[in-house]
């Protein structure tokens, strides 16, 4: 359902003339669900280099800003704030159906509707044992709701800061996490110390995900990143930046799978 309401938003909020890129990302799915393999099939060339990949975005940018305006306005789970596209929010389902991660450490909790959103999907695939562990240096700001959760579910929210992860995330406990580990940046906050401070933590197989990378800076951010790390560290997982298009996400060439 969340797949049918991203691909509406682009189509509704400008109409056919405007949202060509949207209709690609459209006709691109019908492919894959005609050939058998539906949205999951898997192309050879589906990880590639960053440095392989152009940053811009079929999503025009008028579209944007409506949608953008939108989830910022109305996007939430269970009534708890979470500012995450719908666009992104269907890809995040994919990306949890398969790799069925053993662990997921958000960064950025907000009011907890993200984390509790991730949780819910978690329990509904059947994905066990997971643990979801949502941080942030204002916890206050989470929404009683998401707290209570916490209560039920495998779902932690935790005091962090972005700036000094290690007090928290101890080599012990890092070193115990059951895998595949699944990390989502959404802090904002020392974006590139945070990705240095994760990278010996990712092994083969974990995935990395950078949020609101359609902000130049901490696009290059990433891009400077991946390129410190070395080749063959890290590929762009095309399959979910282009899952409606070429780069139609808030997340543009930064769903980012460990490969090595």
């Amino acid at each position: 359902a969340l797949m049918v309401v991203a691909c509406a938003a682009a189509f509704l909020a400008h109409g056919e003339a405007s949202v060509r890129g949207a209709a690609r990302g459209v006709a691109r799915i019908a492919l894959l669900m005609s050939s058998g393999g539906g949205c999951r099939q898997v192309a050879e060339d589906r990880f590639v280099p960053l440095a392989a990949r152009e940053w811009t975005s079929a999503l025009p940018e008028a579209v944007f800003e409506d949608i953008n305006a939108g989830k910022r306005r109305n996007m939430n789970w269970k009534g708890v704030p979470m500012l995450k596209s719908p666009f992104d929010s269907a890809i995040l389902v994919d990306l949890l159906h398969e790799l069925r991660p053993a662990t997921v450490i958000e960064l950025g909790a907000l009011a907890g509707g993200s984390g509790l959103f991730i949780a819910d999907q978690l329990e509904a695939l059947g994905v066990e044992p997971c643990h979801v562990y949502s941080l942030d240096l204002y916890i206050e700001r989470v929404h009683p709701d998401a707290l209570r959760a916490q209560l039920s579910k495998n779902l932690s929210f935790v005091p962090a800061d972005a700036r000094d992860l290690g007090k928290v995330l101890t080599p012990e406990f890092l070193g115990q996490l059951p895998r595949p580990v699944l990390v989502l940046e959404d802090a904002h906050v020392n974006v590139r110390g945070v990705l240095d401070f994760f990278h010996p933590v990712l092994e083969e197989g974990d995935y990395i995900v950078v949020e609101d990378t359609v902000d130049e800076d901490k696009a290059r951010v990433v891009a400077e990143f991946v390129a410190a790390c070395g080749p063959g560290q890290y590929a762009v997982d095309t399959k979910l930046c282009d899952f409606f298009g070429h780069n139609m996400c808030w997340c543009p060439n930064s769903y980012l799978r460990k490969m090595r």
